[in-house]
């Protein structure tokens, strides 16, 4: 089976994939570009996103049942749980006394025969070793002094037990996470009023968590940070938030994310039984807690939450600008890590298949559970198999609060604590991108997906630049009243020549005969969307570091191979531009004897024209390769340039380091025999050095430009928060 989404790419944005699926595995992650529609066993939801299933540790409850009451109901909820994206969770008992615990043991050793939910990776014992000062919401009667005493207990059902928040503060707390951790259960710290050195201990000891930080713990203070101070100092112990807009201040998860950042914060829910269901008054353990906005026991105090994990993830969105890469970290990737899960939180090869689909506000629209349709959004029809038969959103209610009726829940209407109804899809958000060559330009729309029909003009150093942006604002009128399903938002234009882009001016394009030109103004001031304006190469290189061939690279270097020769280096810490800015200083590199330029010698233009001073007869570069076998002049003038490509390559190379190399422009049409004369070439120049990284043709070929200028074209108008890191990551505007 294959999964075709868009998927984060590391650095802050959004690719287009397939992710191939077999045995519930992930076998292959590469970019998809939609060249043919779906085959019966693939999924296809682009434009939604896939990201790891989301992994909630801490679920007391949900959708009118309490896990420490009843433990048996971990079951409904985590088939429920299908609906939020959750692929894994923590069934969690809070503090009570043995029996409940021992409920618990049995319960999650005797999941149902035909379960289909989220999976129940262990128990979450938070408590009863708790501070009295810390306790919350916990019954203070069933607090147990001495934590190796619980230690003992859980030890014996470690099989059954993934994580244990305890206070470092407890009577032989260290001893008892010492054991613990040798145990293989991870131990979290919370619920206490410790101070800073005593929560150090238990770190040391191997605590690398800490349960809902801030709440339950002592404040911090300019003299003892306490717990909470620990937790934002240690470098790598996890941090769990609850990101419900109750228990938490925005700063404070400002705060946390500024200190803990993406790679320690795990967002959490601590859902109570009153989440998803309609208002009301429900239980935790023994504590009676009323429903609404918030759930809080008697004393008025917080009781759990009402959150879901989709809910976390968007405000913490909102509020820090996390890109798609940390969400995938703080919802499953970090949470996976800290129970030592080899087997979830990321999308690569090898890990279970478990996927959350979601669309651009993270409402889920399916989610996939090892390798299976598992739920998917009434609205949504995204399988292209007869063969699927996934719960959709329709599910059966839990238990009914108090003196409501249980009608709501079970006609899949929602209760005031339900806030996951779906949503009618709005339209796709979409860029045009115009590429301005030497002889035509060529423009579509692009959703960040597919690309749409290309229109084509004439562009030449015959006409007026008048007249060239003329015919490019009509494509765009054209493209933008076409657009079906999408709303255009913005332009990303890529020009050949030397680009002036804060300005959006064409300062030279000898290929043109531009000077000085003002893209933006020449399109006229009536035009209604934001325009950027880019080097044509650093636009090309942009797509293949994005959406191409060089996804998966830390570095790639990208070379132009078309009427001149140049390059681009980018890297996951930006892009290197040349000493001059300018993209074309490769191919002024001296070749040879150094008495020629390498454009000279290895562009289109170049071998055309050694060619006809060669034989007097005018031939395309495809020409010349195709007739070099048996036409020495044809020979020649593709062996020199190749030598001249290599040698310039190389260069590049020793300087640079790649993990890539990506050949296009126009002549990367010649495909296998540019590769195949290159790669040879290039490995006898680095023989005595360095093993030359791989070498590929450009996976966009002629459309690089295009879709590099649209992805150019998107910080102009998604959220400010996103903006910011396509401009650090590539210093674009």
């Amino acid at each position: 089976m294959r999964v075709v989404a868009m998927v984060p790419n590391s650095r802050g944005g959004l690719y287009r994939a397939c992710i191939t699926v077999a045995s519930g595995r992930i076998t292959e992650v590469t970019p998809h570009h939609g060249g043919r529609g779906p085959a019966n066993e693939d999924l296809d939801f682009v434009p939604h996103v896939a990201v790891p299933g989301f992994i909630d540790l801490q679920v007391n409850g949900a959708f009118g049942y309490d896990i420490t009451s009843d433990p048996s109901t971990m079951w409904p909820i985590g088939e429920r749980l299908l609906a939020h994206g959750v692929t894994a969770f923590l069934p969690t008992v809070i503090t009570s006394p043995p029996q409940p615990r021992r409920a618990a043991y049995a319960a999650i050793r005797n999941r149902p025969a035909r379960y289909a939910g989220a999976a129940a990776l262990g128990l979450h014992i938070e408590g009863p070793a708790l501070s009295p000062e810390g306790a919350g919401t916990h019954p203070l009667a069933d607090l147990v002094d001495d934590a190796d005493v619980l230690a003992e207990e859980l030890i014996a059902h470690a099989d059954a037990v993934a994580l244990v928040t305890l206070a470092p503060e407890a009577q032989n707390a260290v001893q008892a996470v010492e054991r613990l951790v040798r145990a293989q259960i991870a131990v979290s710290l919370g619920h206490t009023a410790a101070t800073a050195a005593v929560t150090r201990e238990a770190l040391r000891a191997g605590a690398s968590a800490f349960t809902h930080l801030f709440n339950a713990m002592g404040p911090l203070h300019h003299r003892e940070v306490g717990a909470a101070g620990a937790a934002l100092l240690h470098p790598e112990a996890r941090v769990s938030l609850i990101a419900d807009g109750h228990h938490l201040a925005d700063d404070a998860i400002r705060l946390a994310w500024r200190l803990a950042g993406p790679r320690r914060i795990c967002l959490i829910t601590d859902a109570m039984a009153g989440t998803g269901a309609p208002a009301g008054t429900y239980r935790i353990g023994d504590i009676s807690v009323k429903c609404a906005q918030t759930a809080r026991n008697d004393g008025d105090n917080l009781a759990g939450s009402l959150l879901t994990m989709p809910e976390a993830a968007r405000r913490t969105r909102d509020i820090t600008g996390a890109t798609w890469d940390e969400l995938a970290a703080i919802t499953s990737g970090n949470q996976a890590d800290l129970l030592g899960d080899a087997d979830r939180g990321r999308i690569m090869p090898g890990r279970l298949a478990d996927l959350a689909i979601v669309d651009s506000q993270l409402r889920p629209v399916a989610t996939i559970v090892a390798g299976a349709l598992a739920w998917r959004r009434r609205d949504t029809a995204t399988s292209a198999s007869p063969r699927t038969n996934p719960r959709d959103d329709a599910t059966d209610a839990g238990p009914a609060a108090g003196n409501h009726s249980a009608k709501s829940a079970a006609d899949g209407t929602s209760g005031m604590c339900d806030r996951t109804a779906a949503t009618t899809r709005s339209p796709t958000a979409a860029t045009i991108g115009v590429d301005i060559g030497g002889t035509t330009f060529k423009a579509a729309v692009f959703d960040g997906a597919a690309l749409g029909p290309v229109r084509r003009g004439a562009t030449g150093s015959d006409r007026p630049a008048t007249e060239v942006l003329a015919a490019i604002r009509q494509a765009i009128d054209d493209l933008a009243d076409a657009a079906r399903g999408a709303v255009v938002r913005g332009v990303g234009i890529a020009c050949a020549g030397i680009v002036d882009a804060a300005a959006g001016t064409v300062i030279r394009a000898a290929s043109l005969n531009w000077s000085d030109v003002d893209v933006i103004a020449g399109l006229g001031p009536d035009l209604g969307l934001p325009v950027a304006v880019e080097h044509d190469v650093f636009l090309a290189a942009l797509a293949e570091w994005e959406t191409g061939a060089g996804i998966e690279a830390e570095s790639m270097l990208y070379v132009s191979v078309g009427t001149s020769v140049a390059s681009r280096l980018f890297t996951q810490h930006g892009t290197e531009r040349g000493n001059a800015n300018l993209a074309g200083e490769m191919g002024f590199m001296p070749v040879g004897d150094g008495a020629r330029r390498l454009e000279s010698v290895a562009s289109a233009r170049a071998m055309s024209d050694a060619y006809y001073r060669q034989t007097g007869r005018p031939a395309t570069v495809a020409q010349i390769i195709a007739t070099a076998t048996n036409d020495p002049s044809a020979a020649r003038v593709w062996s020199d340039a190749m030598d001249a490509l290599a040698q310039g390559v190389a260069a590049a190379v020793c300087l640079q380091d790649p993990e890539i190399v990506v050949v296009g422009g126009g002549v990367s049409n010649a495909g296998q025999e540019l590769l195949d004369a290159l790669n040879s070439r290039l490995a006898a120049r680095l023989a005595p050095l360095r093993e030359p990284p791989p070498t590929v043709i450009a996976t966009h070929g002629a459309d690089s430009g295009i879709i590099g200028a649209a992805l150019h074209g998107l910080p102009l108008w998604v959220p400010e928060t996103v903006s910011s890191v396509v401009r650090r990551h590539f210093g674009t505007r």
